[in-house]
Order: structure tokens, then sequence, then C-alpha cells
């Protein structure tokens, strides 16, 4: 018969390895990193090699003192300097990869705070940091970015091509403000939108998100106020876009060329056999930037009416997904 010690070590050792087995169940980086098919589902990264390259760099953009901790609209995201305190609970990856869990799985803080063992405002503030980092940081990376070398075959055809661009909207709460419910209403969408333009390179890589813009702005509008995008285009560079954007002549007077499907008019029956080869080689490459469009709107975080407390964050929101696309396998191979 066994003693007591022994079954007590016994016993003890149960418990040990059914602690272990429920750790290595539960959602963390270090128990999905090696499942390639797991660590996709979580984040839309492809794997974590990816994952890992993106925070290499990041790392050495916070190196200088590390990541501000949000506090609000006054936080200065420009500084990297923080306060001694006491020692974070997440190591800056597992931070980063916290957001990209939110933001793919659209989870609330309380459903994250109870997976990773914290509170629901930490989670909050975590998501509010690392947001506004990623978006900054993937901006700098991409922003009218372009390689001829590595041009796509659908876009071989155009010359000094800079961006394809179109516009797109979420939904959003209505507000209880009559002059904010005049801009962001949607005549289109015949709703409350908050309204982005997005830019894909001809390497098919997001090269420019405008700031959100209510859903009553036209897509004229957000074009030629969208700074980034105007001041990266160079004289005889050309965009390439749908027929709605109207903005031939405001990009003629800074020298480039805009490239849009032929209009048949209301003077003839039909276009020119000519005209309606073009037309299609400009749709057949255009119809690209929707594909990718729709790639940013798959994160669940987007596909929920965004809340009026999340008006401060959901350009940040919209950009960062919208660069993490590049980081996923092409929409085509190229």
């Amino acid at each position: 018969m066994p003693s007591q010690e022994q079954t007590s070590t016994r016993e003890f050792n149960v418990l040990k390895q059914e602690n272990e087995d429920l750790k290595s169940n539960i959602l963390r980086l270090s128990n999905i990193k090696e499942n390639d098919d797991k660590f996709q589902f979580y984040t839309y990264l492809p794997n974590y090699q990816v994952f890992k390259a993106l925070i290499t760099y990041l790392e050495t953009r916070k190196d200088s003192g590390g990541v501000n901790y949000w506090r609000g609209r006054n936080t200065n995201l420009d500084s990297t300097k923080t306060k001694k305190g006491r020692e974070r609970k997440f190591t800056f990856e597992e931070e980063v990869f916290i957001v990209l869990v939110k933001l793919k799985t659209g989870n609330f803080n309380e459903d994250l705070a109870l997976t990773f063992d914290t509170s629901p405002a930490h989670i909050s503030k975590i998501f509010s940091t690392i947001i506004n980092f990623l978006c900054n940081e993937l901006k700098l990376m991409f922003e009218m970015q372009s390689n001829e070398s590595e041009k796509a075959k659908c876009f071989e055809q155009f010359e000094n091509l800079k961006v394809v661009i179109d516009c797109t909207e979420l939904m959003v709460q209505r507000s209880s403000n009559l002059e904010a419910r005049k801009k962001t209403f949607s005549n289109y969408k015949h709703n409350d939108t908050v309204k982005f333009l997005v830019g894909l390179s001809p390497c098919l890589a997001v090269n420019y998100v405008s700031q959100a813009w209510g859903g009553r702005a036209s897509d004229k509008h957000i074009t030629m106020e969208s700074e980034g995008l105007i001041n990266g285009l160079q004289e005889g560079e050309t965009v390439m876009a749908d027929r709605g954007f109207n903005v031939s002549n405001d990009l003629k007077k800074k020298g480039v060329k805009l490239l849009i499907p032929e209009f048949k008019g209301r003077d003839r029956p039909q276009m020119t056999a000519r005209e309606a080869k073009r037309s299609e080689y400009i749709s057949k490459a255009r119809i690209h930037v929707e594909r990718v469009i729709q790639r940013i709107k798959t994160f669940y975080l987007l596909e929920r009416v965004i809340r009026l407390n999340m008006q401060d964050l959901v350009k940040q929101i919209f950009t960062t997904c919208a660069y993490l696309t590049n980081f996923q396998l092409p929409i085509l191979c190229k």
C-alpha cells in the first residue's frame, strides 16, 4: 500500500500535468506560433515568421524610449519617452499580438481581459497605445511607395502608374447631434457612415489611406483634400480610378494623368471597339483595389457599426488594418 507521501506526490504530479495541459490550450502567442493555421486565424498574418519580422522592425522604432501608453487625446504620440513605473505585464511582442487578435476577432475588451488574464481597462490602454503606434509606423513604411520592378502583370501596359484609388465606407452609430449627422449621412448607403480613400500600388500593396471623412463627402472632395496623396504624386505620373472620380482637370494642373474607363455619353449609341477594349483593360486592373478593400473589411472589428466612443480611433484602426493586408498572402500571382 502506497504511503501518504507517495499518494501526495502522485496527486501533485497529476494536478501539475492538468495545469500544463490547461496552459497549452489557452490563447497565448507561445501556444500558437508554431501552428500557421491558428496563427493566421487569430491575426490574419500568414505565420509567426512574418509577425516576428514586423516586430523586429517595430522594435527599432521604439528603442529610443518605449511606447507611450494612451491617456486620451492629449497623449503625445510623437514622443516615445515614458515615465518609469511598474514593469509591464506583457512584452511589446505580446501587446502587438493582443491588438491583432482584437482587430481580427472583434472581441470586446472584457472577452480579451478574460483570455489574457488582465483587466478590461488594461486591454483598452494597450489597444489605444499600440494601434496609434502601428498606424504611424505602417504609414511611414508604405505611404505612396511604388516599385516599378515589382509591377503586377495586369498593370504592365499602364506606364508611370503610381496608384489605383477607390473609396469605401464603414457604418457608424447615429449621433443625436444634427450637425454631426449632416456630415455622416451617406446618400449612397442611406445610412450614417465614415468614408476612406484607399490607394493600391501597381505591385498590389496598399500605399495610401486617407483620413476619416463623413459619408456625405464626395469622392472628388476627399481625393483633392488628401494631401499625402496629392503631394506624393509627381509630374508625368498616372492615377487610375473609377468613373466617379471626376478629378481629371485638378490633377492635370499638377501634370498628373487620370486614367478611368471611357464614357459613352448621351450623343452616341455605343463606344467604339477601341474604347471598349481600353475600358475593359482598365476595369480588369482597377478591380484589384476593390478586392483589397474587401480584405480590409474582413477584420471583424470593422464589420460592426462603429460606436461613437471609438471615433477617436476609427482612422487608426482602419489605416492599420489596411496596411496589415500588405503582410498577407498576395491577392494574385504577379
